[in-house]
């Protein structure tokens, strides 16, 4: 997995990145700590089943709507155009983390957005 982090809009520390993602960037670490000894769970299946465990609900069930480009931007009609702070580079596509809690988790040729927070 390769990580990214756009300093040029966010003026951040790496370390409060990744802070800011919360508990997301441990369970997608999981994820593929448990895909190398085998399992084929998804990535939007597995932070599914993490968040449900830890939040009380489930992901799946909350999509926010919107449209995320293939730079990684979500548009959502009306509001401004929100960029990723921080990007995942993963076997599934890349994993996309915005301001408010907001995820960008790929899904085949799409991505789904949703608030974990």
């Amino acid at each position: 997995m390769q990580i990214t982090f756009d300093k040029k809009r966010y003026d951040m520390s790496t370390d409060d990145m990744m802070a800011w993602g919360g508990y997301v960037p441990l369970w997608v670490m999981q994820w593929n700590l448990h895909y190398t000894m085998g399992s084929e769970e998804t990535l939007l299946d597995h932070l599914d089943k993490c968040y449900s465990q830890r939040a009380g609900m489930p992901v799946k069930d909350r999509p926010m709507g919107g449209q995320i480009d293939a730079e990684g931007i979500y548009r959502y009609p009306e509001d401004e155009p929100m960029y990723p702070y921080m990007t995942w580079e993963t076997r599934e596509g890349s994993v996309y983390f915005y301001p408010y809690s907001v995820m960008g988790i790929p899904t085949g040729s799409e991505h789904y957005a949703v608030r974990m927070d």
